[in-house]
């Protein structure tokens, strides 16, 4: 076991008051539990058996606001069916297959958490957040160590358990749309009022409605994808060159305009989700240099004041997009004609 494992000791007397979440704001409620040296793990599990306990108690009482029509409560014990940590000094690559050469399909940081599902010849095979995929077992925690280390490193975070969210600049839909967070992807949370969530995305402070299936925990962070995901999503597109230009059209096998093609292209290649205009889909995620710009950027083009064509970077100067009923889609320069902005989708 880690050294930090073994500091959990210490940190379970912290839990002599243990935590709960009422309206999703953090409240202290006294606890009597005694802790007993020699065993790191089992007193923090009485601690926590007691805090859920209590947490479900004060659920039931919360009136109208944030209750669990809108979300759910927990801890990683009720997050992870099955917990393996990532025991490295960085990050840990998650692989498509169980040898060292495939595919990586993402990436578990330091003390990031998964389920185990298998295990086969020294890999176990785990879910994380989106990600699916086997990592070496050497550099995997389990069982108790798992655990341990768990308590030791939890923090409260808002998890997503529906396809996507906007995260927006403010409390309100009238603001700006920052980017989106995907199922299965866990941000730190700040606080909560009227349904509304601050959290902790990309280092400032910004705010997510919470729908049903939303979860607020104690618990620790999952996989991210891998950045070869922009590679992928630009084999994707490309993929569809040649297929027919189609007004209104949103499937580019039978047919789509700009930003439907980009629409489905982001959706079905990238699990991201966009809005449906070019003009909507201009104020998503975060604008970029066009000297800055990386395959899978998107590029947004306008007849006089109006922005009416949106295209994906693939590289080398080059973009792929539903050009025009003449053209179909295709790939061209991308500066064919002047951008008026390049944003960035794609964390």
């Amino acid at each position: 076991m880690t050294d930090k494992a073994w500091k959990v000791l210490g940190f379970a007397i912290a839990w002599g008051s243990a935590a709960w979440i009422g309206t999703a704001e953090v409240h202290a409620a006294g606890s009597e539990t005694s802790f007993k040296t020699g065993s790191p793990v089992a007193g923090i599990e009485v601690a926590m058996d007691q805090y859920q306990k209590s947490m479900k108690e004060k659920s039931t009482e919360a009136s109208a606001g944030l209750t669990q029509e809108k979300m759910k409560y927990g801890t990683f014990r009720s997050m992870f069916q099955n917990l393996g940590v990532a025991v490295v000094d960085e990050s840990l690559n998650i692989r498509k297959e169980p040898k060292n050469d495939a595919e990586i399909v993402g990436k578990l940081k330091s003390h990031a958490g998964g389920d185990v599902l298998s295990e086969e010849n020294g890999w176990y095979q785990i879910k994380s957040g989106q990600v699916t995929g086997y990592v070496y077992g050497k550099y995997l925690a389990t069982g108790k160590e798992a655990k341990a280390i768990a308590y030791y490193d939890m923090e409260l975070l808002v998890r997503v358990d529906t396809p996507a969210l906007r995260v927006r600049s403010g409390p309100s839909t009238s603001t700006q749309i920052l980017g989106g967070i995907s199922q299965g992807e866990t941000y730190p949370f700040i606080s909560e009022a009227n349904g509304w969530a601050q959290i902790n995305y990309k280092g400032q402070r910004a705010y997510v409605y919470l729908p049903e299936n939303a979860t607020v925990a104690y618990t620790i962070p999952e996989a991210e994808k891998s950045s070869d995901l922009r590679s992928r999503v630009v084999n994707y597109a490309v993929g569809f060159v040649g297929k027919p230009y189609q007004w209104g059209g949103t499937d580019p096998n039978t047919g789509a305009d700009c930003s439907g093609f980009i629409q489905y292209v982001m959706k079905n290649g990238a699990g991201i989700r966009l809005d449906r205009t070019s003009r909507q889909q201009a104020r998503e995620g975060d604008s970029v240099s066009a000297s800055r710009m990386e395959p899978g950027d998107l590029l947004f083009y306008a007849s006089g004041r109006e922005i009416d064509h949106v295209a994906m970077y693939i590289g080398k100067g080059k973009i792929v997009h539903a050009a025009n009923r003449r053209s179909g889609i295709k790939i061209s320069s991308w500066n064919y004609r002047k951008p008026v902005t390049v944003r960035r989708v794609i964390p």
